[in-house]
């Protein structure tokens, strides 16, 4: 394995490095700068890129890269894994979907501007290791209070798409989506997935978090699709552990409460990726002044399936998340013999 160099970070065969991308000097005169780690493994291989915590709140992402690193064995892999835990610092320190300092979003900025905003610029940093890399894995997820599991992969054209739907399913989680975003698509333009995409190599988004107890580790199943992504690539050695099911969903309802108040569940953190039938209340606002419900929220599929649950109760303003859904009665129905 030859020795590599990524943004500017060289690691030598069989060697962890850390090391730092300079972004900018702060308001307050300290300098920020994204974290890097590179794994170079024992024999030549593709470069696999994992990234995570563009948005500062989506903090599950972070040990599923932390785990996954702390188990490769560098005899054993054939490539490179570049890893950004941390891409938003700032967002992270103030558990911030948007960026603080601007409000900028920067899973939306990508692949930024060295000489824009801030978040801009921490986004130019992230997007520079693209072009050293074959593959990406990046993990959105949501706060407190909620639960998300499930891969999104894009609809690329050729080759390439075939890549990234195979890449989805080894994965190995049981839902995966490929269909429309939930708005108009410009309004989810500038992902670093996007980018990488644009730049003609594969892609998944690895829609995993919790912000709450679940009767599942998905954290463990995130892992293991690291491996299974390495795998599929020819990185490390053994068979993709897969579930025996797994649905490609072509509808994905995102249900957003209309009235704010207190969220009440109908169906708690054990429903995340079950199925309900259509017309089932799934939760209930209540006015905080009144106590009275002013809003059920129905299941909106013949067979809803949980991508995404607020499974606690909680605060809600209008137009909060509250459930990403699919419907299960017309995905396509992949068996893993």
């Amino acid at each position: 394995m030859p020795t590599v160099t990524i943004a500017g970070i060289t690691a030598q065969p069989k060697q962890r490095v850390y090391g730092t991308i300079p972004v900018t000097t702060m308001a307050n005169g300290l300098d920020l700068a994204i974290p890097v780690h590179i794994l170079n493994g024992a024999k030549e291989g593709p470069v696999l890129f994992m990234n995570a915590l563009s948005h500062g709140d989506a903090t599950t992402g972070f040990d599923c890269i932390r785990q996954t690193l702390d188990q490769v064995d560098l005899e054993k892999l054939s490539g490179t894994i570049v890893a950004v835990p941390c891409a938003n610092p700032v967002g992270f320190e103030w558990d911030s979907r948007n960026t603080p300092v601007d409000c900028y979003n920067m899973n939306r900025s990508y692949p930024g501007n060295p000489k824009g905003w801030f978040t801009e610029q921490c986004a130019a940093a992230v997007a520079s290791i693209c072009k050293d890399v074959d593959c990406l894995i990046d993990w959105h997820g949501g706060g407190y209070g909620t639960a998300i599991n499930y891969v999104l992969i894009n609809r690329a054209e050729g080759e390439l798409g075939k890549t990234i739907r195979e890449l989805g399913f080894a994965y190995g989680l049981t839902y995966v989506y490929d269909g429309p975003p939930a708005g108009p698509a410009a309004a989810y333009a500038g992902t670093l997935t996007d980018y990488m995409i644009s730049l003609g190599k594969p892609a998944i988004v690895a829609e995993v978090g919790t912000g709450m107890n679940l009767p599942v580790d998905i954290v463990a199943t995130s892992v293991r699709g690291n491996f299974n992504v390495m795998k599929k690539l020819g990185m490390y050695p053994g068979e993709l552990e897969l579930p025996r099911d797994q649905y490609l969903c072509v509808e994905r309802p995102l249900t957003r409460p209309k009235k704010g108040g207190m969220f009440y569940p109908m169906c708690g953190p054990e429903m995340l990726n079950q199925s309900v039938p259509k017309g089932t209340v799934i939760a209930k606002i209540v006015n905080p002044l009144t106590m009275e419900v002013v809003e059920e929220m129905l299941a909106p599929c013949d067979e809803t399936v949980f991508l995404m649950i607020r499974g606690t109760m909680t605060k809600v303003h209008p137009g909060d998340y509250a459930y990403i859904m699919a419907n299960k009665a017309n995905a396509e129905h992949i068996v893993n013999e």
